[in-house]
């Protein structure tokens, strides 16, 4: 594997100081489900090679799904834009770098923000994932473009700023709709992909991370830097957006702490919860100066506890919001059409039972920190203090 090199072109120490954003949350608690996606790396820009649309070329079946969604008290979904670069609404030249973003993707964004205000919800918009870090390769008659060499690249990195980022954003802040947009979602999981120490510790056992062998990884450094950038784009283009980073676990949650985000984004799965307790309050782990969403949560349950239980003790414990994964049932592959329906439905009447009988809907006031959700009408309690391992 080739070692990346890259020249730090900021000082973190800028990003690091920089005033908190006006942004905020103006939901008292951010309920909802991951969509994720309905075609996977096609929902913005389509994959013409595959007859996959995007959201404005059969805006029937996403608002469909949305509607059902919003029927069973979703509030927020989790969108995954470009996770990995399959769309042909990315161009790439002949050395990588991308070119300008195709009309067609931003239409799509557009229509997913319309499909969102009809339905009565909101989008936070996951722009990119550690998925994306495979390597470039070709599959099935599309060339899959992987973010290596574009995030250790000065001028491709900038490149992507300019031509993918900066067009899609300032294009969503025109929308009419615009107060569908919940919020940014930087990289979904970005540890996965980075190597090394994790430079700012941990008190949490996150003091190295630990990569997929599969992905082209690369250092803490550059990680920061790659989202630094864009969401320096995001803050200019959307100034009163919130925005975050969708840690894979809340072990590595420092080392996303130095970046300009507005709320934390933690997930959860057994693994994590093995040593970092579900029932733990955002003190408990050091999370508490800002609002701490559950961006990811396996919506069957954890060993041993049901989706109700999570969903009570994170409302109680003053979470700022918990998203399920997911609405496509992804984590069940190779079921038929019938029993993923199925599931589906029970999941989501959980959902609208919690929302009905728990979350206050006459609540709608902003609660830019954890410390005022605590002290709101809905009279979530803190947690007690946990002990970790």
């Amino acid at each position: 594997m080739r070692k990346p090199v890259i020249a730090i072109a900021f000082t973190l120490l800028t990003y690091a100081c920089s005033a908190v954003q006006s942004a905020e949350l103006k939901e008292s608690f951010s309920y909802g489900i991951n969509y994720a996606w309905k075609n996977y790396a096609g929902d913005f820009g389509g994959i013409a090679g595959w007859g996959k649309k995007g959201v404005a070329a059969d805006p029937a079946a996403y608002a469909a799904e949305m509607q059902e969604m919003a029927a069973h008290g979703v509030k927020v979904v989790r969108w995954w834009v470009w996770p990995e670069f399959w769309t042909d609404a990315i161009d790439f030249s002949a050395d990588g770098s991308p070119g300008v973003l195709g009309r067609q993707a931003i239409d799509d964004g557009l229509k997913a923000l319309e499909l969102a205000n009809d339905a009565g919800i909101r989008i936070m918009f996951c722009l990119f994932s550690f998925d994306g870090f495979r390597p470039t390769r070709q599959s099935y008659g599309i060339t899959m473009t992987g973010y290596y060499d574009i995030v250790t690249d000065n001028a491709r990195r900038a490149a992507l700023m300019t031509n993918v980022v900066t067009p899609f954003a300032r294009a969503l802040q025109q929308s009419p709709h615009l107060d569908s947009l919940h919020s940014w979602d930087i990289i979904n999981e970005p540890e996965w992909a980075v190597t090394g120490e994790n430079k700012y510790g941990s008190t949490h056992g996150g003091d190295q991370f630990d990569p997929d062998d599969e992905l082209q990884v690369i250092t803490h450094d550059q990680m920061e830097v790659f989202i630094a950038d864009t969401i320096s784009v995001l803050r200019k283009e959307t100034p009163d957006i919130p925005v975050s980073v969708g840690s894979a676990a809340v072990k590595w949650a420092s080392a996303w702490s130095k970046l300009d985000v507005d709320f934390y984004q933690t997930h959860i799965y057994d693994w994590v919860n093995d040593y970092w307790p579900y029932n733990a309050s955002p003190a408990d782990f050091g999370l508490d100066d800002k609002p701490l969403i559950m961006g990811e949560y396996p919506i069957e349950g954890l060993n041993g506890v049901d989706h109700i239980a999570m969903l009570e003790s994170w409302y109680s414990n003053g979470y700022a919001g918990a998203l399920g994964w997911d609405y496509r049932i992804t984590h069940s592959p190779g079921l038929a059409d019938a029993p993923v329906a199925a599931k589906r439905g029970d999941y989501l009447g959980e959902l609208k039972d919690f929302a009905e009988l728990t979350i206050n809907p006459a609540d709608t006031s902003i609660k830019p920190a954890l410390s005022a959700a605590r002290n709101s009408p809905l009279s979530r309690p803190s947690a007690p203090s946990i002990a970790f391992k």
